[in-house]
């Protein structure tokens, strides 16, 4: 019996039928032998799909509060169906939220890169602009404090990155990489010692404990029903382009990197949104190459095979075409040509930029 349990591991997934207004319930099986995935309709008792491998879901892309896009559904992981599934994979691994302040694109960058190359995974992500009730909520433990009446004018109207991260003992290693919340007492090589001003200029935030992250992160990233009203995203839809970080990419942990990139290109990033990208809507966004390019379908698989990063991408000079000069900056498609022929651009540093350009 013991063998049988070591094969798979047996998660709760919910999916929300929007035809329907309902939610649906699985019993998700993985089994890291053969990478592949098995559902049990939990409600009709019956299977719902016998054993299959879904490109880019390894046993990594499992926990509590993750999205997986499997067969055209976004399935959510809420809880472990089993005691050995849980013992096996719940010891160490935590969920948390952080909140980078108002701060150059550069910089945001940065601090995205220190936190992954310390084994966190960025699995949530949005750009917002707080209103005072926002500030509140997420600074609820500080509103009675004499700093607060600072910090809330530093927040308020302002654009923050609101970002979940996964990984081991999460909660207390995000505290230690970004220090003191004083940076002249911040330890040397933290976040808020390498880029903070004072504590309230202190360039993050973050999740006291795994109480606080799970409010954080559902009160930041709301259900279907309240993303039209609370934390909207921030796109200006004025001489813009739109910029996709492909899935390969953020798993690679390159969207710092990118970030940087497009700072020191010249460019602002207005909105951003970690999003799931559907087989049907990948195949949508790329039809202009359909019967064009012979990578078109492997395109529309990449696109479609986990998180990917779309932002909106705005020239700081306002005296200039967004979509034509960014174009620039990014370089030819193929990163070989880019790297002989234009070796200063993206695509020739960094191999995962897609452009769709809006006027």
């Amino acid at each position: 019996m013991e063998g049988a349990y070591r094969e798979k591991y047996s998660f709760i997934g919910e999916w929300y039928d929007n035809q329907a207004s309902l939610i649906r319930r699985y019993n998700v099986f993985y089994y890291p032998t053969d990478e592949t995935l098995e559902m049990f309709d939990l409600k009709t008792r019956k299977t719902f799909v016998r054993r299959f491998k879904v490109n880019g879901i390894t046993l990594d892309s499992f926990y509590i509060g993750c999205t997986l896009y499997i067969l055209g559904r976004l399935i959510k992981i809420v809880d472990f169906a089993c005691e050995h599934t849980r013992k096996q994979l719940h010891k160490d691994i935590q969920v948390t939220f952080i909140l980078i302040k108002p701060i150059p694109t550069k910089t945001a960058g940065k601090i995205l890169t220190q936190f992954q190359e310390r084994g966190l995974r960025l699995s949530k992500m949005k750009k917002a602009c707080l209103t005072p009730p926002d500030v509140d909520s997420i600074y609820r433990a500080d509103v009675t404090k004499p700093s607060y009446p600072f910090l809330l004018d530093h927040l308020t109207n302002q654009l923050v990155y609101g970002v979940e991260l996964v990984g081991k003992n999460a909660v207390a290693l995000v505290l230690e990489i970004i220090g003191d919340k004083d940076p002249l007492k911040a330890a040397p090589g933290t976040i808020r010692a390498l880029y903070g001003v004072d504590k309230v200029r202190n360039c993050v935030h973050a999740s006291a404990t795994a109480e606080d992250a799970k409010f954080d992160i559902e009160y930041f990233f709301p259900p279907p029903p309240l993303r039209s009203t609370r934390l909207r995203l921030t796109a200006t839809l004025s001489n813009c382009t739109l910029c996709i970080i492909k899935p390969h990419a953020v798993r690679e942990g390159k969207l710092g990197a990118a970030l940087e990139l497009i700072d020191d290109g010249g460019f602002d990033v207005t909105a951003l949104n970690m999003v799931i990208v559907e087989n049907i809507n990948a195949a949508e966004f790329y039809e202009v190459y359909k019967g064009i390019v012979p990578e078109y379908k492997g395109m529309v698989e990449e696109l479609s095979s986990g998180p990917c990063v779309a932002m909106e991408v705005v020239s700081k000079d306002k005296s200039l075409n967004t979509a034509v000069e960014f174009r620039k900056l990014v370089g030819p498609t193929d990163p070989e040509v880019a790297r002989l022929l234009r070796p200063y651009t993206i695509r020739a540093k960094l191999d995962f930029f897609n452009l769709q350009l809006r006027n």
